[in-house]
């Protein structure tokens, strides 16, 4: 097996927001009555702020830093989501711990088994390629290692080795000049290691497993045979879920539309990939923004046709935020979807037009119905009823709409049918055709339709009335 990880060193700041803030932001967390800084943003990096960092010396140094407090539920809501997307990556996702421990609160990985996925996307180029496009657009901080084992390939990432090792040996070769802090090891026992002159992790995998296991715990002995593939490491795999729930928490109160923008990008590109990963597709979608002192405000978001497509979610969801007042600033974001339906398929022809043009009406249709309001956005439908101006009527939208077999129609049709006066006999194109009804509605009408050619060139619809031999024009062909 062929293991990916993906280490994610700020996952609780970026769990808390993911936009790029320009101001110094920290994450802080509280063991007994001190405050200590976890993770920090590039702003408060450029600041000289670190991890480790008491916050009253974070104080000190930058006066303006923002800081948040760390919300460890809020980074494992992150991660199980971030494994719905990684799924359409591969078959088996696995997820590490959310440690409370603040030494390890920079831990967070997954892993992925790809050694099955290679052919399915060309090869480990344009696999590697496709998932850090993919963590970009998320907008996460991301470091890759591939390795024969689980603990071997987070190991290659923390270290920043971007080689594939399908091999212990090659493991064992590439690690062996690393230092053990590179290890996921308790941060006492790294401590003991290297007071006792064991500091790189060639010298430790030297030592007797037994010495290891007598002086540190069979834990550590244990770590060490999974980490070189001697031992099984038996670990839950992440299912995905039948029905997708996903909540963004923030660590404070937004009140801007467009900087809601930010999160609810990331989370339908994550929906997105859940459903490229189930393989199906949505129609509808509802977003709930909760406030803290008022009710949740809820937007349903509905589709044309079954869709996947995250800047296509992202556009409708736009244009129903513009025209959205929300009460109060959102402190929680949720996205919810119960309903799933096969992806809209359709059989293109050499250049893909039929394809592309039925695609973007859709689109077109969705996105006026989100700026306009859906009970706005019409379609037509045939009636059984013969006379043209009562054979069609209004109905909702659907992208599927059946078709009905009719007789050849202008699409332009008079309000009313409008007497002609003809001096000359008209150039005939087709006809007569005969209509006859609406002898039960106080409608009868008994007309001999034809196309006629006009001078100009254009074709029009008329008709002569049976019962007073007059003769009107009706329609237009375009």
């Amino acid at each position: 097996m062929l293991w990916l990880c993906i280490c994610l060193p700020s996952l609780p700041l970026e769990a808390l927001r993911s936009d790029i803030a320009e101001a110094a932001t920290v994450v802080t967390a509280t063991e007994g009555s001190a405050r200590w800084v976890i993770c920090c943003n590039a702003a408060a990096e450029r600041a000289h702020l670190q991890a480790a960092m008491n916050y009253t010396v974070a104080l000190a140094v930058c006066p303006n830093v923002t800081a948040v407090d760390r919300k460890p539920r809020v980074e494992l809501a992150a991660l199980e989501r971030l494994a719905g997307w990684a799924y359409q990556f591969s078959s088996c996702v696995i997820l590490s711990e959310i440690s409370t421990d603040l030494r390890k609160a920079q831990s967070a990985a997954i892993w992925m088994e790809i050694g099955a996925s290679l052919k399915l996307f060309g090869g480990l180029r344009k696999l590697l390629e496709a998932l850090e496009q993919g963590l970009r657009e998320l907008q996460y901080t991301f470091q890759l290692g591939i390795g024969p084992t689980l603990e071997g390939a987070a190991l290659l990432a923390r270290a920043g080795i971007r080689v594939a090792i399908v091999t212990p040996h090659s493991l064992y070769t590439r690690i062996r000049s690393l230092p053990i802090a590179k290890l996921a090891l308790e941060p006492d026992i790294a401590a003991q290691l290297h007071t006792a002159g064991v500091r790189t992790v060639g010298l430790l995998l030297e030592l007797p497993r037994d010495a290891v296991a007598k002086r540190f715990g069979p834990a550590t002995s244990n770590f060490l045979y999974r980490l070189m593939g001697e031992a099984a490491d038996p670990r839950s795999a992440y299912r995905l879920p039948d029905k997708y729930a996903a909540q963004f928490e923030f660590g404070f109160e937004i009140s801007n539309t467009e900087t809601l923008l930010f999160p609810l990008s990331r989370m339908l590109r994550e929906f997105a990939g859940y459903l490229r990963a189930r393989d199906t597709a949505v129609q509808r979608f509802t977003l709930v923004f909760a406030h803290r002192d008022h009710p949740p405000t809820q937007l349903l978001i509905g589709l044309s046709m079954a869709e996947r497509n995250a800047e296509r979610f992202l556009s409708l969801v736009r244009e129903r935020l513009e025209r959205t007042e929300l009460p109060a600033p959102t402190c929680m974001l949720s996205l919810s979807a119960t309903e799933f339906s096969m992806p809209t398929v359709l059989q293109p022809d050499l250049l893909k037009a039929e394809l592309q043009q039925t695609e973007e009406l859709a689109h077109t249709i969705d996105r006026m119905a989100a700026r306009l309001g859906e009970d706005r956005i019409h379609a037509l439908k045939s009636v059984a009823d013969h006379r043209p101006e009562a054979s069609w009527s209004n109905c909702a939208f659907e992208s599927k709409q059946a078709k009905v077999s009719f007789p050849d129609r202008p699409l332009w049709l008079l309000p009313e049918p409008k007497p002609l006066e003809l001096s000359a006999t008209p150039h005939f194109v087709s006809g007569p055709e005969r209509i006859e009804s609406g002898w039960w509605d106080s409608g009868d009408v008994q007309r001999d339709y034809f196309v006629v050619k006009a001078g100009n060139g254009a074709q029009l619809w008329v008709f002569k009335d049976l019962r007073n031999s007059g003769w009107y024009l009706h329609g237009f062909w375009s």
